[in-house]
């Protein structure tokens, strides 16, 4: 029964974490996809910007070209990612709340379980050796008895032994 509710619980817990973590998803894609999609009209122009360098064979002027529009990427990346992680920091504390509260609700009903199971194993115990102690009486006068008919085989074989010796 222990087991059963406790996978119970790690099962509920598992799925509140897999909601939050869902959630947290839903709510960072678009700021993701906003972003890439921004990359990637960055990228088409310098494609458009670097194109009649390409075709002019003017490596020096593209190389040029495309450190300059490399850097200004870089920098536009940057700029978006601390954007980004500005705008995500509200949803990324709730979703830690969510999950520090889902994390105690598990603690709060694991507890009482395992405190129970603890409480039941040591009732058994307990109810166990309680069962064995006639049998343990019945188990010392069985050894008694056996110990004082080994004793007299002894005694007798000794007698025997010192009278043939004698």
């Amino acid at each position: 029964d222990f087991v059963t509710r406790f996978t119970q619980e790690a099962e509920q817990l598992k799925a509140r974490l897999e909601n939050d973590l869902t959630a947290l998803g839903s709510n960072i894609r678009p700021y993701g996809e906003q972003l890439v999609a921004k990359l990637q009209n960055q990228v088409e122009e310098l494609k458009k910007e670097a194109a009649p360098y390409a075709e002019a064979v003017d490596p020096e002027a593209l190389k040029a070209l495309l450190l300059q529009k490399s850097q200004e990427l870089k920098g536009q990346l940057e700029t978006s990612v601390t954007q980004l992680q500005a705008q995500m920091v509200p949803y990324t504390d709730e979703v830690r709340e969510k999950m520090e509260q889902s994390l105690e609700e598990f603690q709060r009903n694991v507890i009482p379980l395992a405190q129970s199971f603890e409480t039941q194993v040591a009732q058994k115990t307990q109810e166990i050796q309680q069962s064995l102690v006639p049998y343990r009486e019945e188990l010392r006068a069985k050894l008694d008895a056996s110990t004082q008919d080994l004793q007299a085989q002894l005694t007798a074989l000794w007698e025997s032994f010192t009278q043939k010796t004698q």
